[in-house]
């Protein structure tokens, strides 16, 4: 080393990367060159995965995921449950117990501005959306590709404490992530967004990122191009499907004969045939009700009925349906949801239930705790709920057994039965039953009832079967 170097100033060199274990050469790349300032910056950021190919050669990516029809069934099975439900602003209280922010006067003044502000947030995220559409549009972008990116638009857009004006959803393809040395994430776009651009990076307040599948701590794992296979081989079977029906035999027989013909004659035979068959079957004059038409063949030809070709003649309906199943469950949607397999409707509550519970509820979570980490600091008590109650309603009978059992087995004062079943308030139903005796088991609640029973239900209700 040269006497003078140690006069040169010290450089901090980030030896910390940003790739995700090896899917460098999957993930989108975002390019940031530097300034004046800093010439030899070249940075360039990887994230989660955008695209794959199967073993046999077919690409996987964003554009095929959006042309799979069992995809877009589950996406949109489980977009339209989210996208329907109401959302609340719900207040802790000291008992434990939770309360609406907005509409209960145990809310303190401050705590209830702050849940109406965000309340008008939620329910109208922008100028252009619904709040229907807004959030099936962030449920696609969340199953689609693993993760989604939600801008806050404030008035100050330097002030994390201020209440969003607006929100918008990103195309999570256009978007990477970095860490900074602060240990907050920092959003770059590959291309110019709701006034922002890859030179003008977003920082932590800015974005809310909720990722699927979390990876690596600033990347989510995607459900669709990590099981590329399986989503090429569903793509490919349809793609085999339309090719046979489309360039499949579609005669409903052919002319054979054993005899050889010389290849001058052969075109005679054929040419008069094809003129016979066309004034028989496709003349505007002829009669094609009249029974009895017929041709003449000569050269000992014979007609030869062919049936068309289908995906049974070739086992791919098996495949395909096993294709579709092993789909739904990967994104966690019954198949009989989207119409794939047969059901019996006495089950499809339990079916709905098991729905809701295992792949829906996880996933409101998330969100909820997103959405306060955002939208409430400094706000503890405060909380964001997407009302789930009618989740699991069912048929009007249902509520209304649900509801009376509740009343009388003193659990429900008749005013929330009554709030259950959307009626108003009545003076002097906000007292529980007193003298309810709780039974063994409430009515509507047996295997039998919910659809979750099998086998003899004679037997388990002890009536003899002659």
């Amino acid at each position: 080393m040269a006497f003078l170097d140690i006069f040169k100033p010290k450089v901090n060199v980030n030896k910390e990367s940003n790739t995700l274990f090896g899917q460098t050469a999957l993930g989108n790349n975002v390019v940031y060159q530097g300034s004046n300032q800093r010439p030899t910056v070249n940075t360039q950021i990887l994230y989660v995965t955008t695209s794959s190919t199967t073993s046999a050669g077919r690409p996987v990516d964003m554009s095929m995921l959006t042309r799979n029809s069992t995809v877009m069934a589950c996406v949109g099975a489980k977009a339209r449950a989210l996208a329907q439900l109401p959302i609340r602003i719900m207040c802790e209280a000291d008992d434990g117990s939770y309360l609406d922010a907005v509409k209960s006067p145990e809310v303190g003044p401050r705590d209830k501005a702050k849940a109406k502000q965000v309340s008008n947030l939620l329910n109208q995220p922008n100028n252009f959306q619904s709040t229907y559409e807004f959030w099936y549009q962030y449920l696609m972008w969340h199953e689609l590709s693993g993760e989604v990116f939600t801008l806050w638009w404030r008035k100050d857009q330097e002030n994390p404490t201020q209440t969003p004006l607006e929100m918008y959803i990103f195309d999570s393809t256009l978007i990477a992530v970095t860490i900074t040395p602060a240990r907050y994430p920092s959003y770059r776009l590959s291309t110019p967004s709701y006034g922002f651009s890859k030179d003008q990076p977003l920082a932590a307040h800015q974005v809310m990122h909720i990722k699927d599948a979390a990876w690596q701590g600033s990347a989510g794992f995607n459900k669709g191009i990590l099981a590329a296979e399986l989503v090429g081989l569903d793509q490919d079977i349809d793609l085999y499907a339309n090719y046979i029906m489309q360039n499949g035999a579609k005669p409903s027989g052919m002319f054979v004969t054993e005899q050889v013909i010389p290849d001058g004659k052969y075109k005679e035979i054929a040419s008069r045939l094809k003129e016979a068959w066309n004034n028989m079957t496709g003349s505007r004059q002829s009669d094609q009700s009249k029974p009895g038409q017929g041709m003449l063949l000569d050269q000992g030809m014979k007609y030869t009925p062919l049936n068309m070709l289908n995906l049974q003649d070739a086992d791919a309906n098996a495949l395909k349906t096993q294709t579709m199943k092993r789909i739904c469950g990967l994104f966690g949607v019954p198949p009989a949801m989207i119409g794939i397999a047969d059901q019996k409707y006495n089950n499809t509550q339990t079916m709905l239930d098991e729905f809701y519970k295992s792949s829906m509820y996880p996933l409101l979570v998330n969100i909820q705790q997103k959405l306060k980490q955002h939208l409430f600091p400094g706000y503890p008590s405060l909380c964001v709920e997407f009302d789930t109650r009618n989740f699991l309603k069912g048929a009007p009978l249902d509520q209304m057994n649900f509801a009376s059992a509740g009343v009388s087995n003193g659990i429900l004062t008749p005013n929330e039965a009554r709030e259950y079943m959307g009626m108003k308030n009545l003076d002097g139903g906000d007292d529980l039953k007193q003298d309810a005796k709780p039974t063994d088991q409430l009515p509507g609640s047996s295997p039998q009832d919910t659809g979750g029973g099998g086998g003899s239900q004679s037997k388990k209700m002890n009536i003899g079967v002659k």
